[in-house]
């Protein structure tokens, strides 16, 4: 007895179950295949958060403001906590005050042009320049000082402050690499001039400091030349 052949619509139905049975399989592998990178992706997810987080913390451990040390003698808080300090008092007697703390003063090179400078730390300092006069007024002052600048062609932003009871011109400028603050005052046949300077992004923090520093800052008076008061009297 000869086997049975197969209809053509057998061959047809089982070629048609067979493709069945591959999408399945192909159904199947996808599913498995999206559970993977789905299980990958979350993992990745993880270990990005947790890198984060170990990169937050290893800032708030190591960074600090500015990226300056947190404290050290003569900054910000030293200079404040010295306001009541010893006081420097000029040797012609024409004006004292009290330095910022732990600030170095510097030995006078001949022909300086400052009476006496002080540095502290980031490149700061602090100079003060008093000369004698003929009793300019105020008005004067303002007047003398914009001649300076127009001559130099520097455009400083001029406003006023007291230092004490005295009336001040207080400038700030760009200078190199500091911003310096600039302060202009006349006391009697005395004229004052003191300037701090600080690294840009520090001037906006010291400013403040500077200016409650200048009301320790106490003018003198003009002395006489030593021996001039052993000269004899002229004959009547």
């Amino acid at each position: 007895m000869k086997p049975r052949l197969p209809s053509g619509e057998e061959i047809a139905a089982s070629a048609v179950r067979a493709r069945q049975r591959e999408r399945e399989e192909n159904a199947r592998r996808e599913a498995a295949k999206g559970r993977l990178r789905a299980a990958l992706l979350l993992v990745a997810a993880v270990a990005v958060v947790a890198l984060l987080a170990d990169v937050r913390h290893l800032a708030r451990h190591f960074e600090r403001p500015s990226g300056r040390p947190a404290a050290i003698p003569g900054d910000a808080a030293d200079v404040v906590a010295g306001l009541n300090g010893p006081r420097y008092v000029d040797p012609s007697g024409r004006f004292s005050f009290v330095p910022p703390r732990h600030w170095v003063r510097v030995a006078k090179p001949p022909n300086e042009f400052y009476d006496v400078v002080f540095q502290g730390p980031y490149d700061m300092d602090m100079c003060v320049q008093v000369i004698e006069t003929n009793g300019p007024t105020f008005d004067g002052l303002i007047e003398s000082l914009r001649r300076v600048e127009r001559n130099l062609s520097a455009d400083t932003h001029m406003d006023f402050t007291y230092v004490g009871p005295y009336r001040a011109v207080k400038r700030s400028v760009q200078l190199f690499r500091n911003r310096v603050l600039l302060l202009d005052f006349l006391t009697g046949d005395l004229a004052h001039h003191v300037q701090f300077s600080a690294p840009p992004d520090l001037y906006d923090q010291y400013e403040p400091i500077f200016l409650r520093l200048m009301q320790t800052y106490e003018p003198g008076q003009i002395m006489a030349a030593p021996g001039a008061s052993d000269k004899p009297a002229p004959a009547p």
